[in-house]
């Protein structure tokens, strides 16, 4: 009990200090962190990314082939019928193709598949990682039925709390998702899917392209969807209304959403604010809580350049969320741009004060994953137990947090009550 107002009185004062402008406390905050995650170790050296960035080239040497896919499972094969394709380029017999491609930490291997014409796979897996292959020798099922890969989905989850610590590490304020396809040589066109929203707080989205300037990009079009609900509002975190915005550093960044409930549902009351419901996170629909399907919009991503969108995988794709903290708005971004103030400046220039080891988004590699209810953490290890909505031992979230070498598939086992 004693630990819980120390806590409580600590948090307090940071909020308290917080308060005045250009003032942060790294060392309480960060014990304030250490406090309140539900780790009692967060290894140091973690980078809080469960996907590999991959290169390889294929030889196509497979009489009618048409194409060559890249899959995260056999298709002749597959676990739970869990196909994604990582990767497509087409190609002739004899052709040598190189791909780019993310995929899954905790997946050993990638399966190269030769497609033809009519539609037949010849398949080889090979170790992620390695750089060449062809089908010469076949290593693996190439018999019986065939099932039809997915497209590859990757879920943002956020806290918006940062820069301080979240009430529950639920990664459930926001949750989105993205996929990506090349529509030709030129063009990518990437879907972002607003799944659900655990908080009230306004949240703007924005995409940006990590090592793309916004000068490669000839136009950013929207091919399907709308998160403009209702037009009638004022923009107040992203002001601007261009779909092609410019970053700070020049980097190229899509305008998705300036209010992230706007985008589900409006109902203003009799003065005109919005109100505001948690959507998506709870199966009891109140005054707090409704449920609607996610929305989708596509953008088509015209580039200058011929081929670059075969080398934008999701390794350079920073979807971000801003929202007001400190009378100022923050960005939020995964944590490889932890510390890229794009649309806005608010570290006062000095971004190591916020260096603690912490992530505040989760980028998870699952077309299939389930986020967890209002009220419910990610997963925690304390103690030597393990809790949360991802408690499985040796595949849980929180020894994951403990060791980024572990249980590096901790999001295929969720605890079946605590997640939507």
């Amino acid at each position: 009990m004693r630990k819980i107002y120390w806590m409580t009185a600590l948090l307090a004062v940071i909020a308290i200090t917080s308060c005045k402008r250009n003032l942060f406390d790294a060392e309480q905050t960060k014990k304030a962190l250490e406090l309140t995650f539900h780790n009692d170790v967060v290894d140091p050296q973690h980078t809080w990314t469960l996907m590999n960035d991959q290169v390889i080239t294929v030889t196509a040497n497979v009489a009618n082939v048409v194409r060559i896919e890249l899959l995260s499972a056999n298709p002749y094969a597959p676990n739970d019928n869990d196909v994604e394709l990582l990767a497509q380029r087409e190609a002739s017999e004899g052709d040598q193709v190189t791909m780019n491609y993310d995929i899954p930490v905790a997946n050993d291997s990638v399966y190269v598949a030769a497609v033809t014409e009519s539609g037949t796979y010849t398949v080889v897996a090979v170790k992620q990682g390695r750089g060449t292959v062809d089908f010469s020798t076949l290593n693996t099922t190439n018999t019986g039925q065939l099932t039809s890969p997915s497209t590859q989905n990757v879920f943002y989850c956020y806290c918006n709390s940062y820069p301080m610590p979240s009430t529950t590490w639920g990664f459930n304020d926001l949750v989105m998702k993205l996929s990506k396809e090349v529509v030709d040589n030129s063009t990518l066109r990437v879907n972002v899917t607003l799944v659900a929203l655990g908080s009230t707080n306004q949240m703007a989205g924005a995409l940006r392209l990590h090592g793309v300037s916004q000068d490669e990009i000839e136009s950013v079009t929207i091919h399907r969807g709308t998160f403009a609900k209702y037009t009638s509002s004022q923009r107040l975190l992203i002001k601007d209304e261009e779909l092609l915005l410019k970053g700070q550093d020049g980097s190229a960044v899509i305008n998705l959403f300036d209010d992230a409930h706007m985008a589900f549902f409006v109902r203003t009351s009799d003065n005109g604010s919005v109100n505001r419901y948690m959507i998506n996170v709870s199966h009891t629909s109140d005054l707090q809580h409704m449920e609607f399907s996610p929305v989708t919009v596509s953008y088509d991503i015209k580039f200058k350049q011929p081929y670059m969108p075969y080398s934008i995988g999701f390794s350079k794709l920073d979807p971000f969320i801003l929202y007001y903290y400190n009378s100022n708005i923050w960005e939020i971004h995964k944590y490889a741009y932890k510390f890229k103030e794009t649309l806005y400046s608010y570290y006062s220039d000095s971004p190591k004060s916020y260096d603690n080891g912490f992530s505040w988004v989760i980028e998870i590699p699952y077309s299939w994953f389930r986020y967890p209810l209002i009220g419910n953490s990610m997963g925690s290890y304390k103690n030597g137990a393990i809790y949360g909505s991802y408690q499985q031992p040796h595949h849980s979230f929180g020894e994951w947090g403990s060791d980024h070498t572990t249980a590096t598939d901790w999001y295929l086992y969720p605890t079946a009550n605590s997640v939507y």
